[in-house]
């Protein structure tokens, strides 16, 4: 049992990690295709998903020059080795 469970993790992490490196034309074409297939209650998850592949927007990951500048007024603490 435990190697089903195990086997069960790795292939469940093994599609995520697929699904995050598929390329954008990739993903849309699957999710085309999984739309006729899976039920009602999932496709508008799905029609969802399909719109946010090609929008390109910031993900928060805050490393892009969008920030906010810091406070020019706040000076920082500088510590010297002696």
């Amino acid at each position: 049992m435990q190697t089903v469970i195990a086997y069960a993790v790795v292939g469940i992490a093994l599609c995520y990690a697929a699904w995050l490196f598929m390329p954008a034309g990739a993903r849309r074409w699957l999710i085309a295709c999984l739309i006729h297939v899976l039920p009602v209650s999932q496709r508008a998850r799905l029609e969802r998903l399909q719109n946010d592949v090609g929008a390109p927007g910031c993900s928060s990951c805050k490393g892009c020059e969008t920030e906010s500048k810091p406070d020019p007024t706040v000076k920082p603490v500088r510590l010297h080795r002696r």
